[in-house]
């Protein structure tokens, strides 16, 4: 192989990334060596990323991985092995991709509109954090995550492409790497900090606002053939509260209207939202929204609605 002097992972949209060749190479040797040689070469949809070793006065050493088979020129590798590689990849890349250098951080609550540009100290105490981030790889097979309430959101300037950082919940974050996506299990002080920068608060003019704060989801469906009556307890889970949260930020891309609809067609199905002091519900039209006394037009968000109850119905085997 030669003389390693440097080793990065390069992401399927080519985002390239270092990792400590010192753990590299000394992790590199106790992976296994029953490699299984395939005859099936690796496929382009399954290469997750690309490993580059550079060596002294030698070509690099480029290496396609996938999370079931690696591939080195004409030689691929399959079984066990191979998906431990990935696996130890994965986790050097997440690794990777924190610890690089940061030029600055836009913080933003997306469910806020609202946006900072963290100062000097501040960037020091995230860097500090999410230095002690854990990558973890299988984070995100229980069933997908949707952002939590406010949906904070860290934009990090680095040398190479600006990092997405999403904060999932006040210990799951996630960032986006080409095909790929890394989880973070992070300490709850990173959540403190954040939201004593950017404070959740209600707006009095917005009447979906509040529905982030429901414990519990309960469906009638009065008219849509997809969907059926149901009731959730979406404090359950993060997983199940972000759910909700996300139909809340759906139903809120819905436009204002000025004066009810003359003709509001069929109604599809009603949402109440309760607990936590709350008691508010939505009615949902085929073209139109109702709660309260405000009404609001839509082009699909009864759909787009229908499928993730479907999805929290799926989790609680209804």
């Amino acid at each position: 192989m030669g003389k390693v002097e440097k080793v990065t992972v390069m992401s399927t949209d080519g985002q390239e990334v270092a990792l400590d060749s010192n753990v590299f190479i000394k992790e590199l040797p106790k992976l296994g060596h029953n490699w299984q040689l395939s005859d099936k070469p690796l496929q382009q949809d399954e290469v997750r990323f690309t490993l580059v070793l550079y060596r002294n006065q030698l070509a690099p050493f480029v290496v396609s991985v996938g999370e079931t088979g690696s591939q080195y020129g004409e030689m691929t590798y399959r079984g066990n092995d191979a998906i431990q590689f990935y696996r130890w990849l994965h986790h050097l890349t997440g690794k990777g991709l924190l610890a690089q250098e940061v030029a600055g951080v836009q913080l933003s609550a997306e469910d806020l509109a609202v946006s900072k540009t963290l100062q000097k100290n501040e960037i020091a105490e995230v860097k500090e954090l999410l230095a002690k981030a854990d990558p973890q790889l299988d984070a995100g097979k229980g069933g997908k995550q949707f952002p939590l309430h406010p949906y904070y959101r860290m934009r990090v300037h680095t040398d190479e492409k600006p990092l997405e950082i999403t904060v999932l919940t006040p210990t799951l974050v996630s960032v986006p790497f080409g095909r790929e996506t890394q989880f973070y299990q992070v300490e709850g002080e990173l959540f403190s900090k954040l939201t004593a920068w950017l404070p959740p608060r209600e707006k009095a003019n917005d009447p979906f606002e509040k529905l982030y704060k429901a414990a519990k989801l309960r469906v009638e469906s009065p008219g849509s053939p997809n969907i059926r009556g149901m009731e959730f307890d979406v404090a359950q889970t993060t997983v199940e509260q972000g759910i909700a949260h996300q139909i809340v930020r759906t139903l809120r891309t819905a436009a204002p209207l000025g004066q009810p609809p003359a003709q509001p067609g069929t109604k599809l199905f009603r949402l109440h939202f309760t607990g936590n002091g709350l008691e508010r519900s939505v009615t949902v039209y085929s073209r139109y929204l109702q709660i309260e006394d405000a009404w609001f037009s839509h082009e699909s968000v009864d759909q787009t609605i229908e499928q993730m109850v479907k999805s929290l119905g799926a989790r609680h085997g209804s």
